[in-house]
This record gives C-alpha cells, structure tokens and sequence, in this order.
C-alpha cells in the first residue's frame, strides 16, 4: 500500500496543477474580431441578465427595413461549409448543420425578430445602441441576441451579443 502512495501523491499534484494552470491561462475577456470598418465595443448582459459580455456594433448606421430585405433568403456559413441559415420574411430562421451522415445532421427551426433601440424587445436586458439593428432569435426554449454588423444583398454579418463572436455569410443564389 505505501508503494502506491507516491505515484498517487504525484498523480494529485499533476493533476491540480493543470487546473490551476487552465483556470489562469483562461483570457479574461473575448476579443472582438478584426474588422475593416471602426466598431464600437460596449457591454451587455445576456437574456437571463447575468454577467455582461462584449457587443460589437458597426460604425455605419444600418437602415432597419433594408436589414428587413436584404435578411431574408439562404445564407452559407463562411467559416464552416456545413453550416447555413435560412430566413423568411414571415420571421422564421432555419438553422442547419450538415454532418458526415444523415444521423449527425442537424436543422432546428424558430423565429426571428428584429428591432432597435427606437422599439426595443421586451426581454432583452442589455444595453440597446442608438443606429444598431438587433435580431432575437428564439428557437425551442433558446433566445439569442445578435447585432447586425453588415446586411447586404450577398453577404451578412452578426455579432452573438453573449460571447461577441461573429458569424459570417454569403447569400446562396
């Protein structure tokens, strides 16, 4: 039993050591990705008004009915082939995730809702920037907050207001 003890002893300590390691080596905030345009960073916090987390908005103001137009259509992922949006003008959003098979392809379809700080949501409890249109996506029992950073006729860019990052598309002709 003794003979046990030491590699136990050095098992424990490696094994903490990694968390502590890990839990140090964590980056203290999100960095926002880089963009070609000016952005402004604020804060906000998330649907369940917890902890705040980065919000990219652009600098340009986005019209809100040319965002209502140009949304609507398939949209491909440009950082993962196999994921794509689509979406209605009747507010429904598809989203879609196509795996090596049938079985590990997935497709969750909700609604989606646009607004500004001129006619906020209800239950958003971040801070709404003057010029930003945002979309509330609500699928199953999942809402998602996004600010639009660019919504073209062939591309659109969103900002996940809860970790900041950016999702990119191109539409699908």
């Amino acid at each position: 039993m003794n003979s046990l003890r030491l590699p136990v002893t050095l098992l424990v300590i490696v094994v903490v050591g990694f968390f502590v390691w890990f839990w140090l080596a964590r980056p203290i905030s999100v960095h926002a990705p880089a963009q070609t345009s000016t952005t402004t960073v604020s804060t906000t916090s998330n649907s369940s008004g917890q902890a705040s987390s980065p919000q990219t908005t652009p600098s340009p103001t986005l019209d809100p009915s040319s965002v209502a137009q140009n949304i609507v259509g398939s949209w491909q992922s440009t950082d993962d082939a196999n994921y794509s949006v689509a979406i209605t003008s009747a507010g429904k959003w598809t989203d879609s995730y196509k795996g090596s098979n049938a079985s590990s392809s997935v497709s969750e379809t909700g609604t989606y809702e646009l607004f500004t700080s001129a006619d906020p949501d209800k239950d958003f409890t971040g801070t709404l920037v003057p010029g930003v249109v945002y979309v509330k996506v609500s699928e199953g029992t999942s809402v998602l907050y996004f600010s639009v950073l660019d919504a073209s006729a062939s591309n659109l860019q969103l900002s996940y207001l809860d970790r900041g990052n950016t999702l990119s598309f191109v539409k699908v002709q």
